[in-house]
């Protein structure tokens, strides 16, 4: 800092500064000052209103503030009382709009070449000059500073005041080199300016006493001047050095002569620097809307008497200095959200910030509501919930945990806010209707009817705040499917092994990469080997998903009742009758007789087809045996697959001994129409079993296992079309617990 002694008087500067009605002078244009009030502090305990998005603040004095915002792609330049009432005190159509520092006045540049100086404490102009040839360089107070080039290349600047006479005062400031260009008031205290411009050794600073119109500090900095970072207070200067090592420095400077400096390290991409009393305020603005943390967001006070630091804020984004000295500062805390914060030595002699104004926005993430139903029918939207919540900012890393509480069963999975920039609060999820089977890792499973909650954590990629953590709870409903015995919608697959241990395979149709999963088996028991006919008959009982009959090496029948519950998918078996040895083949699941409930057909030695309508009973669940054809004995597969094709009730598919396939059209009386071939090469198959809607496009599908047990599978999708009613079959991914495990059967 180097002190000025002997202030140096500018010869030659010819300033074109005009009278608005007369030549050779300067004149005022408006109202003459009317006396101004006393100043009205800002009561702490009084929160006004604060514009919520795009607002920056410009100006601070004793009864207001002065904030650009911008809405509806409209600037609003508006003055805000400490009372909370406002005035938008010009047209912004043909002029700029600024504040004059440490003061209640603000400025108009007009382009019909005025600029006009208006207290808002009084709402009076107190300035209005029109000044040909010359700029707008700021304004302190009442004070406007404008530049005209002069002789010597450099450029002098006018202080402008209108004296208790009306008359308009203009002083050139004297003391500044004669090759100072482009000046501006960058700080200011009621009494003192603060100049940076540039000279051709470099960018300066100078300290301009309002009073006399004399440089009394000046200094050396580095970069551009209009783009450096300043501050003034009633002792001290500061100024941001360059970054050295990744860091910024702060160089702060005592206002008295022959006072050294000190040099101050900055963290991070520091970019504000504030003086409060003895303490040098510092931060990075933007904080709010980052989406990397950093340290730096956070508004920080350092003790320039002993290096002491307080954190005082959250984020900021801009500033203005008080009348008094204290700091004005748009941002927020976790406690108090968004809004206007002023900063001021509290009785410790520390500064505090305390919330002048709020815009309602919380710093930290909050929920702020959800669409999410109570109750959610997963047939009736395509197995598909759309989840989404409103956040107080989107800037966040998400995660959604939907958690099935009878089963615990859970999905985590992550939600990208960031994605629907149409909306900054929006956040949005859809749900496919899937868990994590067995809450096992990469592996799904359907999600069945029940109560079921969901977890929110929102993690701020500024790292403002806590994380957000909210949760909220829905039903799901939804109508099991055929060979669907935990009630979740996808088909289910009943395998025994070799030792006559019985298995459920859950399937679901991966909603990422589009093929069948097949999770591993869950044991239903041991004990299996005593039945020879195993099969899947649908829901012939009345309970809400399918059940199996088995059949007795003596002939006897039972059922097995399905329960819902995959890890105890059957309850006790009840004996239907004796007799049913006579059959080679048995099949079930299919609605023959359109009275909505699933019938059961069966071949004996002889060819003979037969149909046992369903009744709904548990004790009886078959009705008298009906004859419905012969020839049947030229089959080897035969299963009840569900309405294929869209005729009146279920279909039947049977595969010769040739390997060629065959679909039978249900009519609805129990009967079938001819024949139609589906095509040859099926002999390649140990089983085919109508697994129902294995895809979920509302269509049943056939489900085909290789010869040999324990090997691959496919499924054929059912096209709806009886000309041609499988497309391309596609692969099911198997997944087993025991590899060694091998298969006799598969139902």
């Amino acid at each position: 800092m180097t002190p000025i002694r002997t202030p140096r008087v500018r010869r030659g500067a010819a300033v074109a500064v005009v009278l608005a009605v007369t030549g050779g002078g300067l004149a005022t244009a408006g109202p003459a000052t009317a006396a101004v009030p006393s100043a009205v502090a800002a009561s702490a305990s009084v929160v006004v209103p604060y514009p919520k998005e795009g607002a920056v603040v410009v100006g601070a004095g004793t009864t207001g503030f002065l904030t650009w915002s911008r809405t509806d792609e409209r600037l609003h330049v508006v003055w805000t009382r400490y009372d909370g009432t406002t005035a938008e005190p010009w047209s912004l159509d043909d002029s700029w709009i600024t504040a004059s520092r440490a003061s209640d006045v603000i400025v108009r540049v007009g382009n019909d070449g005025f600029i006009t100086l208006r207290d808002m404490a009084t709402g009076q102009d107190v300035l209005s000059v029109r000044a040909r040839d010359t700029s707008f360089v700021g304004a302190v107070g009442r004070t406007l500073f404008v530049k005209a080039s002069d002789s010597q290349g450099g450029d002098a600047v006018h202080l402008l005041a209108q004296g208790d006479d009306s008359k308009v005062g203009d002083r050139v400031v004297t003391g500044l080199p004669a090759t100072a260009t482009d000046p501006k008031v960058r700080a200011a205290t009621p009494d003192t300016a603060l100049l940076t411009y540039t000279t051709p050794t470099g960018a300066q600073w100078a300290t301009v006493d309002l009073a006399t119109a004399e440089v009394t500090d000046t200094g050396a900095m580095t970069g551009d001047p209009a783009q450096a970072r300043v501050a003034l207070s009633d002792t001290h200067v500061a100024w941001m050095g360059p970054a050295g090592g990744g860091f910024r420095t702060a160089v702060v400077a005592e206002r008295k002569p022959g006072t050294a400096t000190q040099r101050i390290t900055l963290p991070g991409a520091v970019d504000s620097l504030g003086l409060v009393g003895g303490w040098l305020t510092y931060g990075q603005t933007g904080g709010y809307e980052e989406r990397n943390p950093s340290s730096a967001y956070a508004v920080t006070a350092r003790s320039l008497a002993n290096g002491t630091t307080r954190k005082l804020m959250d984020d900021s984004d801009s500033s203005a200095v008080g009348p008094d000295g204290s700091l004005l500062v748009q941002g927020g805390t976790v406690q108090g959200g968004e809004g206007l914060y002023r900063i001021a030595p509290g009785a410790n002699g520390e500064p505090a910030a305390t919330q002048v104004a709020s815009s309602g926005l919380s710093t930290k993430v909050t929920l702020l509501g959800h669409a999410i139903p109570a109750v959610v029918d997963l047939d009736r939207t395509g197995g598909r919930l759309s989840m989404v919540w409103q956040l107080s900012r989107s800037e966040v890393e998400m995660t959604v945990r939907i958690r099935n509480t009878r089963t615990g069963e859970t999905l985590t999975d992550g939600v990208y806010p960031l994605n629907g920039d149409y909306d900054p609060h929006r956040a949005a999820y859809t749900w496919n209707g899937q868990l994590t089977w067995n809450n096992t890792r990469d592996m799904w499973t359907g999600a069945p009817s029940g109560p079921y909650t969901w977890e929110i954590t929102a993690k701020p990629l500024n790292g403002i705040g806590p994380e957000l953590k909210s949760s909220g709870a829905f039903t799901v409903t939804r109508k099991p499917g055929a060979h669907d015995y935990d009630a979740d919608g996808s088909p289910d697959v009943l395998v025994r092994d070799t030792t006559g241990r019985l298995w459920i395979d859950d399937t679901f149709p991966n909603p990422y990469e589009g093929y069948i999963e097949q999770n591993p088996g869950l044991l239903v028991g041991a004990g299996w080997g005593a039945y020879d006919r195993i099969e899947a008959v649908g829901n012939i009982a009345g309970s809400a998903v399918s059940d199996v009959v088995a059949r007795d090496k003596t002939g006897v029948l039972w059922l097995y009742q399905g329960t819902g519950n995959a890890k105890a998918p059957l309850g006790t078996r009840v004996r239907i009758g004796s007799g049913w040895g006579a059959y080679t083949r048995l099949t079930g699941g299919s609605d023959l007789t359109g009275d909505g409930r699933a019938d059961l057909v069966a071949t004996d030695k002889t060819g003979g087809l037969y149909l046992y309508k369903g009744t709904g009973s548990a004790t009886a669940p078959f009705g008298a045996r009906k004859k419905i054809g012969t020839g049947w004995g030229a089959y080897n597969q035969l299963t009840a697959t569900g309405n294929l094709a869209g005729a009146p009730a279920g279909d039947l598919v049977a595969r010769d001994t040739a390997g060629v396939l065959w679909l039978y059209l249900g009519k609805g009386d129990g009967t079938f129409a001819p024949r139609v071939r589906v095509g040859a090469g099926w002999g390649t198959y140990d089983r085919l079993l109508g697994v129902g809607d294995a895809n979920r496009d509302g269509r049943p599908d056939l489900y085909a296992s290789v010869k040999g047990g324990g090997g691959d599978a496919y499924v054929y999708k059912g096209t709806g079309s009886w000309k041609q009613p499988f497309g391309t079959r596609g692969g099911v991914s198997w997944y087993s617990a025991d590899p060694d495990i091998r298969y006799d059967l598969l139902s």
